[in-house]
């Protein structure tokens, strides 16, 4: 029988603010998993936790995320009963198991930075492109002190700069994702696959399952056995357009919080053809 670990992306892919959540019928059976500022700011659908507490109790659940270590620390999956051992934030930088984090890990990613620009060269490039009607002031921040992000006014970016920029990024081992009103800048060496196959490799794992919807997700997905991907977000966008490369990725037929449900049922189902649920 196979030893199966589920990875999977947290915001988008799994749980979801209130901008996803227009259908009535579905907002009255949404839950909770994220409190900040005085009130609930993410969720998920009942049948999703359900589903989710179920598999993490059959096989190795990891939420991996880009969020700092402050930000995954709000998610509570625990009130509902679901299992995550591990977990990888920082788009991959970070590995905690049972909440202590992997310090040989950690050593390993600041190691593998050393071939990426340093983040301050890097930050003042993208300056130069950067203007207040697309990015918004004072919304830059440098999270964990391993990758840059900060807010944008998608309709307003200038393409054909970004496009550049990106191209230039890229040649000094960064990556540029645009994921929602977030623009992030990520050294190539902190990266979800990673993690991921180390935690993998470390626990003796004979298959990896993946969900993802951005960019920063692509090569996790690409690594996995079986890669799900919902119908929305930067890799759906790239798949509508032909874009080689995502053959193998399984998109949903629903978006927004169902997809949620949708890409757990496919897990479910696939683990049950393998005979673990």
């Amino acid at each position: 029988m196979e030893t199966i670990l589920f990875a999977s992306d947290l915001d988008q892919t799994l749980i979801y603010s209130h901008r996803a959540l227009i259908d009535n019928e579905i907002g009255a059976q949404i839950r909770p998993l994220e409190w900040l500022n005085d009130r609930f700011i993410s969720y998920m659908t009942q049948n999703a936790l359900s589903m989710l507490k179920k598999i993490s109790r059959e096989v190795l659940f990891v939420p991996v995320t880009t969020r700092t270590k402050i930000q995954y620390q709000r998610i509570n999956f625990l009130e509902y009963d679901i299992l995550d051992r591990y977990a990888v934030t920082s788009n991959g930088g970070t590995i905690f198991y049972k909440g202590i984090e992997d310090k040989d890990w950690t050593n390993h990613v600041l190691k593998g930075m050393d071939n990426c620009m340093v983040a301050r060269d890097l930050v003042h490039k993208f300056n130069e492109i950067s203007h207040p009607s697309w990015v918004i002031k004072d919304s830059g921040k440098l999270a964990d002190n391993l990758f840059y992000y900060c807010l944008i006014e998608r309709e307003q970016i200038p393409l054909a700069e970004l496009a550049a920029f990106k191209t230039w990024a890229g040649e000094n081992n960064w990556e540029l994702s645009v994921q929602g009103r977030k623009l992030y800048l990520v050294p190539k060496n902190v990266n979800k696959k990673a993690a991921i196959l180390y935690i993998k490799e470390k626990e003796g794992m004979s298959c990896l399952v993946a969900a993802g919807d951005s960019l920063l997700d692509l090569d996790m997905l690409k690594a996995a056995d079986l890669g799900i991907a919902p119908a929305h977000g930067e890799l759906y966008a790239l798949y509508l357009q032909g874009l080689l490369g995502l053959e193998r990725i399984q998109f949903t037929h629903k978006s927004g919080i169902e997809a949620a449900e949708e890409i757990l049922q496919v897990v479910a189902g696939s683990l049950s053809e393998e005979g673990v649920v």
